[in-house]
């Protein structure tokens, strides 16, 4: 049996831990009978997701994903869970936006290098924009086909927030006059939710996909080898083929240790093509 379809049938009886898990799963699972209904249930009454359900405070990220995962099913209560999800992220910013927030970090708080009128999502309520969740809403919005202003400066703050070098970290590219190493995970995310927009030309996004290829050519790592898969894939990247190679092997070896969270992304990058995530899909 090939090693997607392994994945797949551990999905449908494995549990889940979390949102991530749950959330993956789901989209993983689209064209097998898939069940958005406990999903649902694990929403909160302001219409966003925790990593946890019923613990914890709301988060963009998973509130994103949760409506990643979502879109296939057009469901009236899908569609309900939806608009209360897209409220609560159209209201939710990161703290930079504020103006005194934007006067500290332009007057007084010099040691990161970032431009606080460009912000995206936090991770959750309170704190300032990450790369994670502003580029998980960015593709949440795109796959909804929901138009919002705030994709403008979220799309601006991931593109002044890139390593000099290419890709991207956690939050900021220098600290304290200190270029920051990308990470894979977050350098995959933030250049697919790039890629529908001009800015997907941009030779930084272009120099990220490269490092993508270099950085995971001998990773074992199945997490960060299907969301480099995914984003390579989408670009058309000529990398691509060896990480999905890595990944099956990576996959097939701890297939019965891994978290649904991990499964799930794999599972949807060694779809052919590799699910991109903001793409429209049924």
């Amino acid at each position: 049996m090939a090693i997607r379809s392994q994945i797949l049938e551990r999905l449908k009886t494995a549990s889940n831990q979390g949102t991530e898990d749950a959330a993956l799963a789901l989209l993983a699972l689209r064209h097998s009978g898939a069940d958005p209904t406990a999903l649902l249930r694990a929403q909160h009454r302001s219409g966003a997701w925790g990593e946890i359900p019923s613990i914890g405070p709301p988060s963009a990220f998973h509130t994103a994903l949760a409506l990643l995962a979502l879109r296939p099913f057009q469901y009236s209560s899908v569609r309900t869970a939806a608009d209360g999800a897209f409220k609560w992220l159209s209201d939710l910013r990161g703290r930079e936006s504020h103006w005194l927030w934007q006067w500290k970090f332009r007057l007084f708080d010099r040691q990161v290098r970032f431009d606080p009128s460009k912000y995206g999502w936090p991770w959750v309520p309170g704190t300032v924009s990450w790369v994670a969740p502003t580029a998980l809403a960015i593709l949440a919005f795109r796959a909804w086909r929901r138009e919002s202003p705030r994709i403008a400066p979220a799309v601006d703050m991931l593109l002044d927030r890139a390593c000099p070098q290419g890709g991207w970290n956690a939050g900021n590219s220098v600290v304290f006059g200190v270029e920051l190493d990308p990470h894979p995970d977050f350098t995959a995310m933030a250049a697919l939710a790039l890629h529908d927009s001009i800015h997907g030309r941009e030779k930084i996004v272009h120099r990220s996909l490269d490092y993508l290829a270099t950085r995971l050519n001998t990773s074992c790592s199945p997490y960060s080898l299907a969301w480099a898969l995914i984003a390579l894939s989408a670009y058309g990247h000529r990398g691509s083929g060896h990480l999905r190679g890595q990944l099956e092997v990576g996959t097939a070896s701890r297939l019965t240790a891994l978290p649904n969270r991990v499964l799930g992304i794999a599972a949807l990058a060694l779809e052919q093509p590799s699910f991109t995530l903001g793409e429209i899909s049924q």
